[in-house]
């Protein structure tokens, strides 16, 4: 008959194999939404393309080929405004006045077109934004502030008005000329006509405006469509329609598409179509990310680098950006700046730097997350995963609680299948119920979970299975072994602890398998409290005594609160508090650094060693992983094993690090999973082998030879855990 003890094991076991089962069905599908979207659009700016035709000597369409050439298919236009009109000489204001029958001076702005086009785009703006506007100019002079005028001077004698003045047309506004200085007037036509004829993409800037209404927003953004702009990037520092809830709705909506070939809005109506709304990272543009959550998903995400911030930065570092950001982050858009206009073949320099940005994107294959293609930008599809596949997989969370309470001490039968029935209701009740903002939360459960369970089970001194004795003389442990022995065993030991690990990330790429999260218009919950809490416990754990196996909790309790009160009646040593500092500013510096928005910057040294590891290896792995986490805690196993525990439980409780960077790695979601299972494979190989290198050059140094300690590891030899004095 099976122990209560076998029983909950075999009942979590049956568990988490379902569950994990159905995490990897859902990451199967986000990984074939992210294998069947590899195309990215590079576009460059239409005032930069002038820029560098004027520089270089050459026509516009001669730049524009030779750009097309290096894999560029697109470019961005920024809508005119008065401003930009009357910079290029299209607008002439001056001062005028009204004088009516009392002789009155009414002052107002006049201002001259050269071309009744731009005329006709006044006139469109004035509407599309409801500003007052008379056609009767000697009217209401008291609300006349602005009166925007073109003369026919081209028209010949014959057909000049009876008064011998060329025709001319007026429109008079009730605003003032320099709050109108900013009002968009569409996209440049002439640019328009150039990029076209040269069979390339168009991307149109348009800023929000005072007054803007849904009739007013649709206008302006089928405005975009009919000038034949495929994609749309606000400019300014505010989305259309921000600060207006239920004008944010309707815009949502409008850039809302059905599916590749039809639009509909969100009522399912169908309405005339708009661009692709292009989501700029890091942008910083106020309204962005509540547009991008009401989208859910459905835009294309967008990287660009600033003007002032290109002309700081190297080339090469401008280069990998560009590349990472396709790579590793979903990014299907690239905004590039061009990087000089100087020099006696600018045109040579820049070209050259496109090629190194298309190169690095298309170098490598899919199963290293490179070997991108070029051309239009496309929305990612759907993952199709369903609220009962979400609620199968947040058991595995549930079943995760459990294993880490029956690991500390085992529970009984009981207790155990009804904390199971409970936990398993409440988290698939949260994940199906509650949609994502409850899946967010059992992510965090899991991401918390499985890497201190990881480490429990591992923890040195806890009793190991056979299976971790085997090819060892009966009733032999570790430490009467060579240091290969020992290595061996402490291989063995991150192993399991790395495939336990391995469960909660398939339960949080499982949970969170949604294009939301894919393209970051979510995120999970708490990324630096997962960094924070699983090391926190290990320490406290570390500092309670350690685990022990068979211990009950009442045996558990004791002595843990012994040990505490041990500790704590310890006279202060000034060492010790050194220590203690350095372990705290160390958790705070990994905190910070975590996340998609680290508080702390990245020193000169650690950028070029992520250099030279980006250009050697397919994906670089984190530095915390295989230079701090995964050495520290192969090299604690094998101490511990080796008779050195004085060492080995500081060591560990840094090296838990490595086990929480793992699953880290699969919280930011809108990292394709190709490259975090590269960034995490190869992390855990350099670290452990970085790890056996310093604890072999470490024994050959101390020339110390295999020998029987005093009192062997309780570990490994299968008696009692060793004394608090021990550890």
């Amino acid at each position: 008959m099976q122990s209560p003890k076998s029983i909950v094991t075999a009942m979590l076991a049956i568990v988490i194999a379902i569950s994990t089962s159905a995490g990897l069905m859902a990451a199967y599908r986000r990984f074939h939404v992210e294998a069947a979207n590899r195309r990215v659009e590079i576009a460059l700016e239409w005032q930069e393309i002038a820029l560098l035709a004027q520089a270089a000597g050459r026509p516009i369409q001669d730049v524009l080929a030779v750009m097309k050439r290096q894999n560029v298919s697109t470019i961005v236009l920024v809508e005119d405004t008065v401003t930009t009109l009357e910079q290029s000489g299209a607008i002439h204001p001056s001062r005028a006045h009204f004088f009516d029958r009392e002789l009155r001076d009414e002052p107002f702005t006049l201002a001259r077109l050269d071309t009744r086009a731009d005329f006709d785009r006044i006139a469109a703006a004035l509407k599309l934004r409801d500003v007052w506007t008379t056609t009767a100019t000697n009217e209401h002079p008291d609300s006349i502030r602005t009166v925007f005028e073109w003369a026919d001077t081209s028209a010949s004698p014959a057909s000049l008005s009876h008064s011998g003045q060329p025709d001319r047309v007026q429109i008079a506004a009730a605003a003032d000329y320099a709050n109108l200085r900013t009002m968009g007037v569409g996209l440049p036509p002439d640019a328009l006509s150039v990029v076209a004829a040269a069979g390339m993409r168009i991307a149109g800037r348009i800023a929000n405006f005072p007054g803007v209404n849904e009739g007013s927003a649709r206008a302006a953004l089928q405005g975009l469509v009919g000038q034949g702009a495929s994609t749309v990037i606000f400019n300014g520092e505010e989305v259309l329609g921000y600060r207006d809830p239920a004008l944010e709705t309707s815009i949502a909506d409008q850039l809302r598409a059905s599916d590749e070939n039809g639009r509909s809005g969100g009522s399912g109506e169908p309405f005339n179509a708009a661009p692709v709304y292009g989501a700029v990272e890091f942008g910083k543009q106020r309204g962005d990310e509540k547009l991008a959550v009401q989208l859910h998903g459905d835009f294309v995400r967008v990287h660009s680098i600033q003007s002032a911030e290109m002309g700081q930065m190297e080339e090469d570092e401008a280069v990998d950006r560009f590349v990472r950001a396709a790579k590793e982050r979903n990014i299907r858009f690239c905004y590039v700046r061009l990087p000089t206009f100087a020099g006696q073949d600018p045109l040579a320099a820049n070209v050259l730097f496109l090629s190194k940005i298309a190169r690095g994107m298309a170098n490598g294959t899919v199963a290293t997350g490179g070997g991108l293609a070029f051309g239009a930008a496309r929305r990612y599809a759907e993952t199709g995963v369903t609220g009962a596949l979400f609620g199968i997989i947040a058991l595995g969370a549930a079943a995760g609680i459990v294993w880490m309470l029956h690991v500390i001490a085992p529970l009984p039968q009981g207790r155990a299948v009804a904390l199971l029935l409970v936990l398993g209701l409440a988290c698939a009740a949260l994940s199906v119920l509650l949609g994502e903002p409850g899946r967010k939360l059992v992510a965090f459960v899991a991401g918390v979970v499985f890497p201190t369970v990881a480490c429990l089970v591992t923890y040195p001194g806890r009793k190991l299975s056979v299976g971790d004795q085997r090819g060892l003389p009966a009733g032999e442990c570790l430490g009467h072994q060579s240091a290969l022995a020992c290595l061996g065993a402490a291989l063995r030991g991150i192993c399991v602890a790395s495939i336990i690990t391995a469960l909660g990330i398939v339960q949080v790429v499982g949970l969170l398998a949604t294009r939301p999260f894919m393209l970051r218009a979510n995120q999970f919950l708490g990324i630096k409290a997962q960094h924070a809490i699983p090391l926190l416990f290990v320490a406290l754990i570390a500092t309670a005594g350690g685990v022990c196996a068979g211990d009950s909790w009442a045996r558990f309790r004791v002595r843990a609160i012994g040990c505490v009160r041990q500790a704590m009646d310890q006279p202060a040593r000034f060492g010790l508090l050194i220590l203690g500092v350095l372990a705290l500013v160390g958790l705070v510096l990994v905190v910070a650094r975590t996340g998609n928005d680290a508080g702390v910057g990245v020193s000169g040294p650690e950028l070029k060693m992520r250099t030279i590891l980006d250009r050697i290896l397919p994906v670089r792995p984190r530095t915390k992983e295989f230079l701090v986490g995964h050495p520290a805690y192969l090299l604690a196993l094998a101490w511990w094993w080796r008779g050195r525990r004085r060492l080995a439980i500081p060591a560990f409780v840094v090296g838990s690090l490595g086990q929480v960077s793992l699953l880290n790695t699969f919280c930011h979601i809108h990292t394709p999973l190709i490259v975090s299972l590269w960034r995490d494979g190869l992390g855990l190989v350099i670290g452990v082998l970085i790890g056996a290198a310093i604890f072999l050059c470490g024994e050959a140094a101390a020339g110390i030879r295999s020998r029987s300690p005093s009192r062997s590891p309780a570990g490994l030899a299968g008696v009692a855990a060793p004394s608090v004095t021990d550890q």
